[in-house]
């Protein structure tokens, strides 16, 4: 398992090292104006994405190694990719009618065109991919993930300097990025033509669809808890309040995103394992364990990023965006926590219970909630009503998902070390709001060092995770709480 992790670390690691460039450099190059008219165009690819295209490759990951083993891996992949066809066949007319005649204000014209090939080149990704690591093709997957994180911020970048600063030269680079990463697959996605030798299979059709519905609406719905405000700070405020919003969000998001995928990845397995081998009971408190975990780097990641919000505008983002990104990070830092709790710790609950259709009673009142509190609170506190919008949203999905997720799997929650974690936290708040640091890049990385190593100091004291035990027998096994 651990090797695995290993192995699939480039496909996460450059991705964001090149979400970070993204930030630094076209805060630089592009207005806010033009940022904001950006965001607002990847976020229609995002939310479509992810509502429609996300639950077809979670159906190949986790049927194609079954067909193989039978040897129908060949019929199976021209099942799925002609129901891929077919619904990307309807995304594109829907599209295209939504484009020609209702008009796209602040998006209009060349970004909202290049909307849906972004989105069909990216699903197309999206689905080899899905094959690539269910086949265990670790080095392609790598290759491909690595390539178009890369391309799409180099071509990006060479076309604003070709065609000038706007919205359209960065979705070109991203449309480029997805064409060339799609293509190096391009026997996957010729396969429903090239195959006429093995005759569709029907029952594998259906069989798919029936499996991805029910995860369609799940993920529409976190998708409106997700993103919604991007659209609604778009109509409702103007698309350089917008442009702030969406640089405060990636330089959050990415980290928090991936310290939690990280740690799921991992011990979410784990806890399948144990529950599968010693019962439901070990199943309990080995979640609650990885959950401490999750905990563990994500509340002083949270907290350090709030507590350093002004080094982090001053050394990353543009002069047009700073003030704004820097008030924006601390309310954004808590958002993304809860999310990552909710996302990675209590919605697995119901996925070891084996009822994720339950999921809908937590992400549905939240995302009706984060619409509502958008429309009363945008048009009279502009962004940062976005922002508390998220909070508050956020928090009612905490709440809720905990409390349905506790009758169908009580997750066992170690509360002595959650004490600890949030007293080595307390301890490094404390330090790095008594000392100041000059706002650039060199203050950034002095504030950094000193606030993680007096958590890590105030852990090692707390002895959180064991952190005492360890350092005085490292080569000792010990279990993780």
């Amino acid at each position: 398992m651990y090797r695995q992790i290993v192995l699939y670390l480039p496909s996460n690691i450059v991705p964001a090292i090149c979400s970070f460039l993204l930030v630094v450099v076209y805060t630089r190059l592009l207005t806010p104006e033009a940022f904001g008219v950006y965001s607002l165009a990847f976020s229609a690819v995002l939310v479509v994405q992810t509502a429609l295209f996300y639950a077809l490759p979670i159906a190949i990951t986790r049927f194609h190694p079954g067909a193989s083993l039978q040897g129908r891996e060949v019929a199976f992949l021209k099942s799925a990719y002609t129901v891929f066809y077919a619904g990307a066949a309807i995304v594109a007319a829907i599209g295209l009618a939504l484009v020609t005649l209702f008009p796209m204000g602040t998006m209009s014209g060349g970004p909202a065109l290049l909307v849906v090939p972004v989105l069909l080149a990216r699903a197309a990704v999206s689905m080899n991919q899905a094959f690539n690591r269910s086949a265990n093709r670790l080095g392609r997957y790598n290759f491909i993930e690595c390539a178009h994180a890369v391309l799409g911020l180099l071509v990006g970048v060479a076309l604003v300097f070709v065609l000038g600063p706007h919205a359209e030269s960065v979705m070109l680079g991203l449309l480029a990025a997805a064409l060339f990463c799609a293509l190096r697959d391009v026997w996957l996605l010729s396969l429903p033509l090239r195959r006429r030798d093995i005759p569709l299979d029907r029952g594998t059709v259906w069989h798919l669809v029936g499996y991805a519905w029910p995860l369609v609406m799940v993920a529409i719905t976190a998708s409106l808890l997700q993103l919604s405000d991007r659209f609604l700070l778009g109509g409702l405020g103007d698309s350089a309040m917008l442009g702030v919003y969406a640089v405060a969000y990636s330089l959050v998001e990415r980290p928090m995103a991936l310290i939690c995928s990280a740690i799921s990845t991992a011990t979410f397995s784990l806890a399948v394992q144990v529950m599968e081998r010693d019962g439901r009971e070990a199943g309990r408190i080995q979640a609650g364990r990885n959950g401490a975990v999750l905990l563990a780097l994500t509340l002083p990641a949270c907290a350090g990023l709030a507590l350093t919000a002004p080094y982090v505008a001053a050394a990353l983002v543009g002069p047009a965006f700073r003030d704004g990104v820097a008030a924006l990070i601390p309310i954004m830092c808590v958002t993304a926590m809860l999310h990552g709790v909710r996302s990675h710790f209590i919605d697995h609950a119901f996925h070891l219970s084996g009822r994720s259709a339950r999921m809908m009673w937590s992400y549905g009142p939240a995302a009706a909630a984060n619409l509502v509190l958008n429309l009363v609170l945008i048009p009279r506190f502009g962004m940062f009503g976005a922002a508390w919008s998220g909070l508050i949203a956020q928090s009612i999905a905490v709440v809720v998902g905990w409390s349905v997720g506790r009758r169908v799997f009580p997750l066992w929650v170690p509360l002595s070390e959650v004490a600890r974690i949030a007293g080595a936290v307390a301890v490094m708040a404390v330090v790095l709001s008594l000392v100041t640091f000059p706002l650039n890049a060199i203050g950034l990385v002095q504030a950094v060092a000193l606030g993680g190593a007096a958590f890590l100091l105030a852990a090692l004291l707390l002895n959180v995770a064991g952190a005492r035990e360890r350092l005085i027998w490292p080569r000792q096994r010990l279990r993780v709480f």
